[in-house]
């Protein structure tokens, strides 16, 4: 006999943010950048290594000056890139631990998000929410891109972003959907309300009016029509 013990918990699932991939798992959601977000660093760590090699390897065969520029491009690129390498292949920006009944933010240091943490308990969570940040009409025009920012609302009132999906409009269910997985998964872990827009919904309705208005066009030109029929000589 199978007790809930010994059911099979869901599989580790992959959601791609903007910028962002969210790892979510059972008891853990770590949500941290793209490795594609290492590229840059890794161009600035390689460039100051290479720096500090050619220092190393032809110091008697360059010139002074340009061995200070070197040793300037190696003394600032190596630090600053490497720490942001690192952070991009190992950091984490926002994680949500069920055993620890905590989130915590990664503040950032020069952007990178190395340093102090922000600590978020869950019993000082108020709700999730969903927010759509772009408008679909702006002067007239529909906007080609819609952005979906998944927030965190502690009792304070103090708003917290976890991450965003940025879609083309064409796709603004899947973008919904993606978000709502996340925020989905955070609200259950930390047993709070989900806020999020309902696109199905509003979908539904103006197709049901768009058919309603079909519909009664369709009933005025028949009556048009019978009109037009009964006026006519016989």
């Amino acid at each position: 006999m199978t007790t809930a013990a010994d059911a099979p918990r869901p599989a580790k699932r992959i959601i791609y943010l903007d910028r962002r991939v969210a790892f979510i798992e059972p008891d853990r959601i770590n949500v941290r950048p793209a490795l594609a977000a290492a590229l840059f660093p890794l161009f600035g760590l390689l460039l100051g290594i290479a720096a500090f090699a050619a220092i190393v390897l032809w110091l008697d065969r360059i010139p002074f000056a340009l061995v200070l520029v070197l040793l300037l491009i190696a003394i600032i690129a190596i630090p600053l890139a490497g720490i942001g390498f690192v952070y991009a292949v190992a950091g984490a920006n926002v994680v949500f631990e069920r055993r620890k009944q905590s989130g915590v933010w990664q503040q950032g240091f020069l952007g990178m998000g190395v340093g102090t943490t922000e600590l978020v308990p869950f019993w000082k969570i108020d709700e999730i929410r969903i927010e759509e940040t772009t408008r679909q009409r702006q002067q007239g025009a529909v906007q080609d891109l819609a952005q979906f920012e998944i927030v965190l609302i502690k009792v304070s009132g103090k708003r917290l972003k976890i991450g965003d999906v940025v879609v083309a409009r064409s796709m603004v269910r899947q973008g919904l959907e993606d978000a709502r997985i996340v925020a989905s998964a955070i609200a259950e872990m930390t047993s709070r309300p989900l806020v999020a827009p309902e696109v199905r919904r509003r979908t539904r309705v103006v197709s049901d009016r768009l058919i309603g208005e079909a519909t009664g066009a369709a009933a005025n030109g028949n009556a048009d029509a019978r009109r037009q029929i009964q006026a006519e000589p016989r």
